[in-house]
């Protein structure tokens, strides 16, 4: 793989809450010495949507056999409990073949919600037809019963 000089691409997503300020830092150490680090702060009451944080690392001498990942959060309010920024996704790749510029580089993507209504929230079957008669609503005189759930002779209080 080292002679194909693949480019590693990391990437996580991160949020915070919506109520609470916080802070995220993120910190890689590859095997060759190099280092990336990243700080975000949220403030508090902002609108807590998901963060993907990308991480593209191009120019190593040596390809790096090994990269340690340290990430960590804390709320900014001194709240009791773990309030702070939340991780996802976290990912690491080799990218071979690429047209994109040739420098490391860092990139934030605000992942949108997907919007959805109530309706679409709880699955629903969808319906099945099935073969038994519609009810019209009109009695007929000369119809009888096919089935009874209680007879007379099995009664226990004779």
């Amino acid at each position: 793989i080292a002679c194909l000089h693949p480019i590693i691409e990391f990437s996580v997503c991160v949020a915070p809450r919506w109520d609470c300020a916080s802070e995220c830092r993120i910190c890689l150490i590859f095997s060759d010495e190099h280092r990336w680090e990243c700080e975000r702060t949220f403030p508090q009451w902002n609108d807590s949507k998901w963060h993907r944080l990308t991480y593209l690392y191009r120019h190593y001498e040596h390809f790096p056999t090994s990269v340690t990942v340290h990430l960590s959060g804390k709320d900014r309010q001194g709240w009791a409990g773990f309030y702070g920024a939340k991780f996802a996704q976290t990912r690491i790749r080799l990218l071979f073949d690429t047209d994109e510029n040739e420098s490391n580089q860092e990139n934030e993507t605000i992942i949108e919600p997907q919007i959805e209504t109530e309706i679409n929230q709880d699955p629903q079957p969808e319906p099945v037809p099935d073969n038994l008669p519609i009810d019209d609503g009109v009695v007929h005189q000369n119809s009888t019963t096919l089935y009874s759930s209680f007879n007379e002779s099995d009664s226990d209080f004779d």
